[in-house]
C-alpha cells in the first residue's frame, strides 16, 4: 500500500479557515486529518503541495519514517508553524488510514484507552459581548448547557503594559463571570501571550481571589524566563503550549519547570504520535495535558484520540458547540456534548468521516480576517 495522492479543502468557516486533507492509497482506502492554522490556512495546503515527495509513493503505515525524514530534510524544522502543520495533517492521516485497515481505533495502536469519555471546556461562547453583565449573562446559558468549565479573554486589546483602568475592567470581568457560574465551575483565563511579565504578575494577583484553574500564556510564548517569573509569583496554575510546535520546544518549557498545564494544539505541534511523546515528557515532570483546540471537527476528532490513551490527560478544549450551525454537518458521525462530556469514538481509525456533500458546499477562497488584536475581536461574526 502505498499513498497516491493528496487532496485538500479550504472551508470557509468566517472566523478562520479549515484545511480539511485526504491521503488516497493505492489499495483506494484513504485517510483524513486537519491542517488549520488560522490567517495561515492557504499556506499550509501550499506546504502540503511543495513535500509531496516526502509522501506521496510512501507506505502510511512507516508513519516515524515519513516523519522523520521530513523533519530532518525541513530547512526550516520546528521554526516554521506552517511545515509543521502541513506535516502534522499528513501524520494523522496516515494514522486514520492504519486505523482503517487494522479496524481499530487510533488510541488502541498507542498503548489502548484508559477513558471512554472526557471533560471538555467551552470555549467561543463569549461573542456579542461589551460589559461584565454581558459576559456573566453568557456564562449562565454555558452552565446551563452542563459545561463544568470555560474559558475566555477577558482582556480585550490590552498589550504589553495595561493601564490601570483596563486592567480593573478585565478583573471585573473575572469577578462577574465567577459570580455568574459560582465556586464548582472552572474558570479558565486566557492571556493570548499578551502582557510583559511584570504586568502578568500584577495581573494575576488581582485574579487570585477569584480562583481561576489557570491563567493561559500571561506572557509571549517565546519568552521561557518571564514565563518562570509569572509562575513564581502566582497561585494560579500556568497554562501554555498551544504555539509550540514540535517536542523539542516544550523540552525546555518541562525541564524548567516553566508550567503547570500543557496545551499542545495537536493539527500545529507535529501530529498524533508527537503529541503523544509530548504529553510523557510532561507526565515525567507531573504536568497535565489539556490539548488546544481552536479549529475545526476533524480537529476535535484528532484530539479525543490522543485524550483516550493519555494518563496525565486533565480536560479538553472546545468550540463545537459554539460555532457556525452547518459545523456539524461537515462530518458524517455526531461527536456529541452531553453534561460538559465527549464520547470518544471508538470507529477505525478517527472513528469519523467528512461528508463530501457539506464540505464541497463550504469551500472558499476567501482570506480569514480574524485578528486577536484588533477592536471588537471577540464579536467575530458568525453569519458570513
Amino acid at each position: 500500500m502505498k499513498i497516491t495522492e493528496l487532496e485538500t479543502y479550504l472551508i470557509g468557516n468566517p472566523w478562520k479557515r479549515w484545511v480539511f486533507v485526504r491521503l488516497v492509497t493505492s489499495n483506494g482506502r484513504y485517510g483524513i486529518s486537519e491542517g488549520t492554522l488560522y490567517e495561515e490556512s492557504s499556506a499550509v495546503i501550499s506546504e502540503l503541495n511543495e513535500k509531496k515527495s516526502f509522501f506521496i509513493g510512501k507506505d502510511p503505515s512507516r508513519v516515524e519514517a515519513i516523519w522523520s525524514e521530513w523533519y530532518r530534510d525541513s530547512f526550516t524544522r520546528n521554526s516554521s508553524a506552517v511545515n509543521i502543520t502541513a506535516l502534522s495533517a499528513v501524520e494523522v492521516a496516515c494514522w486514520d488510514i492504519i486505523g482503517k485497515e487494522l479496524g481499530c481505533p487510533i488510541y488502541a495502536l498507542l498503548g489502548g484507552g484508559i477513558r471512554d469519555r472526557v471533560k471538555v471546556y467551552a470555549n467561543g461562547w463569549y461573542t456579542n459581548v461589551s460589559s461584565p453583565e454581558d459576559f456573566a449573562a453568557k456564562a449562565s446559558q454555558v452552565v446551563h448547557k452542563g459545561y463544568r468549565a470555560l474559558k475566555f479573554d477577558p482582556f480585550g486589546t490590552s498589550y504589553l503594559n495595561p493601564d490601570n483602568h483596563e486592567i480593573k475592567n478585565s478583573v471585573k470581568i473575572i469577578e462577574a463571570v465567577r459570580n455568574a457560574v459560582g465556586e464548582d465551575v472552572d474558570i479558565l483565563v486566557e492571556g493570548h501571550g499578551r502582557f510583559s511579565a511584570e504586568s502578568a504578575v500584577r495581573i494575576a494577583k488581582l485574579m487570585e481571589h477569584y480562583n481561576p484553574r489557570w491563567f493561559e500564556e500571561p506572557v509571549p510564548p517565546e519568552d521561557i524566563d518571564a514565563l518562570l517569573c509569572v509562575k513564581n509569583k502566582t497561585t494560579i496554575p500556568i497554562a501554555t503550549g498551544e504555539r509550540l510546535v514540535t517536542k523539542y520546544a516544550f523540552s525546555p518549557l518541562l525541564e524548567r519547570h516553566a508550567v503547570d498545564i500543557i496545551q499542545p494544539d495537536i493539527v500545529n505541534t507535529g501530529g498524533i504520535l508527537e503529541a503523544k511523546k509530548i504529553s510523557s515528557m510532561a507526565e515525567s515532570h507531573y504536568v497535565t495535558v489539556a490539548p488546544h483546540q481552536a479549529e475545526g471537527p476533524l480537529a476535535t476528532a484528532t484530539c479525543l484520540q490522543l485524550d483516550a490513551c493519555t494518563p496525565n490527560f486533565e480536560i479538553q478544549e472546545s468550540f463545537d458547540e459554539f460555532d457556525v450551525d452547518w459545523r456539524r454537518e461537515l462530518l458524517t458521525t455526531k461527536i456529541e456534548i452531553v453534561n460538559g462530556e465527549m464520547v470518544i469514538p471508538t470507529g477505525p481509525g478517527l472513528g469519523v468521516d467528512l461528508n463530501m456533500d457539506a464540505v464541497q458546499a463550504h469551500l472558499t477562497d476567501r482570506m480569514s480576517d480574524f485578528n486577536l488584536f484588533s477592536k471588537g475581536w471577540e464579536n467575530r461574526n458568525l453569519s458570513k
